[in-house]
């Protein structure tokens, strides 16, 4: 998703409800640990990216990279480096073009020769494995999942329709519930294999952020044993707008961690 406001998630909130994390314990085993945060980033933020590998390295934890633009050798160095750390790459649009738009425009054929061909050949030629598809903008649908499935994806990633930004202040949204208070954000995390499209959250300023829900998020995840897609762009200390800060990060981490919660990308969402 490139820097644009188009609000197809939920923001977040404050934190009602839900324990604080208990005590840090040592790390679970990935296949035994309860919950799953499904992490994602997208676009071009490949220097953020790789700085931010031992985070990701430190707590156990691993994220999908969806790229935008042409697979050219920045991204392929980029890619190869992130899929030899353990994470998961995707692919997130040429253009960055909004599929619905341009499917109604052009057709499903047409739009996926121009889009997705180029980078997927690309990825091909590099010997870089896609299974995962990230809709520029959350803009789909039902015709773009199918046409997905029967190109052999995995998974694609979409947006909650209809779920808005809370502010806590009250000063943006009124009437809108925490994030972890809103039941269709979650799933049970044993069918997070079976489905086609992943809804996400999206993080950042721009959304209204509160990283005290995300964090409530998580360990509601860790409690019902389900699972909660997050999505954001750069990472960065000192990051705005679309971009999620290096300490929202380190405290997603450590929550999941603390709580026996997988922070999985794409690629490694198994059936139970």
């Amino acid at each position: 998703m490139k820097e644009s406001l188009t609000i197809c998630a939920v923001g977040t909130a404050a934190a009602l409800g839900l324990a604080q994390g208990a005590p840090s314990a040592p790390l679970q085993p990935r296949d035994q640990r309860h919950g799953a945060l499904i992490l994602s980033f997208d676009d071009r933020n490949f220097a953020d990216w790789l700085a931010a590998l031992p985070l990701f390295e430190r707590h156990g934890a691993h994220a999908t990279f969806f790229v935008s633009g042409n697979i050219d050798d920045a991204a392929v160095r980029t890619m190869r480096r992130l899929s030899e750390a353990g994470h998961s790459v995707g692919l997130h649009g040429l253009a960055h073009a909004n599929a619905d738009e341009a499917i109604a425009a052009k057709g499903a054929a047409r739009y996926y020769t121009e889009e997705i061909e180029p980078q997927l050949e690309a990825c091909r030629a590099a010997g870089i494995p896609i299974t995962s598809f990230a809709y520029p903008n959350c803009r789909r649908t039902d015709e773009a999942d199918e046409l997905f499935r029967a190109h052999g994806f995995a998974h694609v990633r979409g947006g909650h329709k209809g779920v808005a930004p809370y502010d806590p202040t009250g000063e943006k949204q009124e009437g809108l519930k925490p994030v972890h208070t809103v039941d269709r954000v979650f799933f049970p995390a044993s069918e997070a294999a079976s489905r086609l499209r992943l809804d996400t959250v999206i993080v950042g300023e721009a959304y209204h952020t509160d990283i005290e829900d995300i964090l409530a998020c998580i360990r509601r995840c860790a409690e019902r044993d389900e699972a909660f897609v997050l999505t954001s762009h750069g990472i960065h200390p000192d990051a705005t707008r679309i971009h999620m800060k290096t300490e929202w990060l380190e405290r997603i981490l450590a929550t999941a961690e603390e709580c026996g919660v997988a922070v999985l990308g794409f690629d490694e969402i198994k059936p139970r």
